[in-house]
């Protein structure tokens, strides 16, 4: 012991502060923000490290460190010792694979929930307007007769206008029912198989807008990883795909 902390009274709590996390992948999200790196290619040597040394840190502090946490501590020991062994024949998939997809898919949930949250904070910082309306002194007796029925349906107008406007309707958010990178995989097979396709033609064959689209981005995405090339032969006339002959980069597809 050190001589210096002879006679302090009570135990000597270490100064330092961790965030707070969700769970092992908000803490994993974390260590990737801080290399500043794509989820797509992380440096699992240096996360691992990262990794096992908060989980000390816990531990020190005398914090319960959860079965799930040292679940992924295993299985990120585990991912690190594959990439350190050579590679069988054959053998292509990346050992992170499965584990970036999770970060993938945690931080666009935990992306949609910030987004409800700010929404929710939105509404609440929204206040009715009240009136205070004096109590009548008497009775009011109102003669049909004097009652303009033209002003009287304004009036109604107005107010139903106003009750509209104070009560929206509630917000609904159409659910995520494609996927670029899925469709890239389906684009890419079609291409693969049929060498010169119809893109355009396929598009329009498609029942949901939403669906064209994200084959639309699709189509991009091949193009930009130079899996594929577009041509057409005339203006507005239908645009074709052809396969280049460069295997799909399966680590560097979108999640989106």
């Amino acid at each position: 012991m050190d001589p210096a902390l002879v006679g302090v009274e009570g135990p000597v709590r270490p100064s330092v502060v961790l965030p707070v996390f969700e769970g092992p992948l908000d803490l994993l999200l974390h260590l990737v923000r801080e290399e500043k790196v794509s989820i797509w290619d992380i440096p699992i040597a240096r996360i691992c490290d990262q990794y096992h040394e908060a989980l000390r840190r816990m531990e020190e502090l005398d914090l319960e460190v959860a079965g799930e946490y040292l679940v992924y501590a295993a299985w990120l020991l585990l991912i690190k010792s594959r990439l350190l062994l050579p590679r069988h024949e054959g053998e292509q998939k990346d050992p992170r694979l499965e584990l970036v997809e999770r970060l993938a898919e945690y931080e666009k949930v935990k992306a949609a929930a910030a987004e409800l949250a700010g929404l929710v904070e939105l509404r609440r910082g929204v206040e009715r307007v009240r009136f205070a309306v004096p109590p009548p002194s008497g009775e009011i007796e109102l003669d049909l007769e004097d009652v303009d029925v033209l002003a009287l349906s304004r009036a109604l107008r107005d107010v139903l206008e106003r009750h509209l406007r104070d009560h929206p309707p509630t917000l609904q958010l159409e659910p995520i029912r494609f996927s670029v990178r899925e469709k890239i995989l389906e684009l890419f097979e079609l291409i693969r198989r049929q060498r010169s396709f119809p893109l355009l033609s396929h598009l329009l064959t498609r029942p949901d807008r939403l669906e064209s689209v994200t084959l639309l981005l699709a189509a991009l995405e091949l193009q930009r990883l130079g899996t594929a090339t577009a041509h057409q032969r005339r203006p507005f006339a239908e645009i074709y795909l052809t396969p280049t002959g460069t295997p799909l980069p399966m680590d560097a597809l979108t999640d989106a």
